[in-house]
């Protein structure tokens, strides 16, 4: 078996600068009228369209599940989230990705066969901003998701409660995750994991295990702390994201993703279906008319030839 990492752990490692409140979200509550909007929205609206991406009110919220598609400088990345695995990491998670939040940030933290972390957004807009700060409740344990297998994806913190927007994909040997409650797994990249493997690694861990970046000043500095510092670390480009509700419900490896998407296909076809047999049923009934008339036309010739003879 292979060696797993020796970790310092997936941690937030306390890098916010001069504003730590937000690690247990005192400030940041969602009680807050703002914040709470930020969150949900306006749930009086059955749908919204946001960066690309449709949300649709659905019913059974239990099974909603989301394709992520994000272009990086190492290449395409798919992802594949269950709402079923983590409810309140999915809900958070899926909606950052949605409003845009890690379009052009940094994978600041690259651990050959540990980790790869990311998920401090360079934005200006305040109110996303908070939204991304604000922490939410750890979700429930789910032991068959365990060990981490490579391609798991899961929040970092800092401890109970403590998720808000920094994320990490698992690689080979990071079996070892999983035991800190934040560390619930709600999806996993399903295509481009070699784009994944290949996201630049030479500055190694966070001090003072390696040379890589320190989280206190990308937040203070954004992204000219890394570009001027570390300049061959990979970043997102843009990202889009399609919810889906299975039809039915899923096993614990999601493998009903595709139902609903069958569904719908199958619909397709019998709309076509339907469109082709209308005007075969209309060319039909013309032929039958077309036929009824040459007989009858046929009949009156014959009878108008026997009068002219007995004439």
């Amino acid at each position: 078996m292979a060696e797993e990492y020796d970790d310092p752990g997936v941690d937030l490692d306390g890098g916010f600068g001069d504003d730590p409140a937000h690690l247990d979200g005192e400030d940041l509550m969602e009680d807050d009228p703002e914040v709470k909007e930020a969150m949900y929205g306006d749930e009086a609206d059955e749908e919204k369209h946001i960066r690309g991406s449709t949300v649709k009110k659905i019913d059974d919220a239990e099974d909603e599940q989301a394709i992520i598609k994000c272009k990086t400088s190492a290449g395409p990345i798919t992802m594949h989230f269950y709402r079923s695995w983590a409810p309140n990491g999915y809900d958070r998670a899926t909606a950052l990705y949605e409003r845009g939040y890690f379009d052009h940030s940094h994978f600041f933290r690259v651990v050959d066969h540990f980790l790869v972390q990311f998920g401090i957004g360079y934005t200006t807009d305040q109110e996303l901003k908070r939204f991304a700060q604000t922490t939410i409740p750890d979700d429930p344990k789910q032991p068959h998701l365990l060990p981490f297998k490579e391609g798991m994806m899961s929040f970092a913190g800092s401890g109970p409660n403590s998720r808000s927007s920094q994320m990490f994909i698992a690689y080979d040997k990071a079996g070892g995750l999983g035991q800190s409650p934040w560390e619930t797994p709600f999806g996993q990249v399903t295509s481009g994991m070699e784009n994944v493997k290949n996201l630049y690694k030479g500055y190694g861990d966070m001090p003072p295990w390696g040379r890589g970046p320190q989280q206190g000043p990308i937040h203070n500095r954004g992204a000219s702390y890394i570009e001027e510092e570390f300049p061959l670390l990979d970043k997102f480009e843009t990202c889009t994201v399609q919810r889906i509700v299975s039809s039915g419900k899923k096993n614990e490896d999601g493998a009903n993703v595709s139902q609903k998407i069958k569904k719908a296909n199958v619909v397709n076809k019998e709309q076509v279906k339907d469109d082709v047999s209308f005007p075969l049923t209309t060319f039909f009934v013309l032929m039958t008319v077309l036929a009824v008339i040459i007989a009858t036309l046929g009949y009156l010739r014959k009878k108008k030839r026997k009068a002219s003879k007995s004439n």
